[in-house]
């Protein structure tokens, strides 16, 4: 449970807050009931899967996101494309019904960035 997807996400979410944090720090804001051990093994292994950074600093790991909150909700969603292998159009139009019910203005929005990158009116 300790080692759980759950966890690294709320540990990715405060980094996606910015700045360098201490195992120590992330333990206070993320959980403190959790040992310290916990949250140094979570941050080893994000370290390993390329999610965040470390420097040690004064002797002491200190970490940062390694990349945006939506850099890497983008990279999600290219991987779910990925296992679409060859018909991704079923995939995409659920994505647009799920986008649009949950903000109706974003199909909007994505129309002007589609024609934008394009260079059309």
């Amino acid at each position: 449970m300790a080692r759980s997807p759950k966890l690294e996400r709320r540990v990715l979410d405060a980094l996606w807050g910015g700045g360098e944090w201490s195992v120590r720090q992330i333990r206070e804001e993320v959980d403190p009931a959790l040992a310290y051990t916990t949250f140094a093994t979570v941050l080893d292994r994000l370290h390993d899967k390329g999610e965040v950074d470390r420097a040690k600093v004064d002797g002491a790991w200190r970490y940062s996101a390694s990349r945006s909150r939506e850099e890497a909700l983008a990279a999600e969603v290219g991987r779910v494309l990925q296992r679409a292998a060859g018909a991704p159009e079923p995939l995409l139009v659920a994505f647009l019904d799920q986008m649009e019910r949950a903000d109706p203005e974003a199909l909007l929005r994505l129309e002007k960035l589609l024609k934008a990158r394009r260079g059309t009116p």
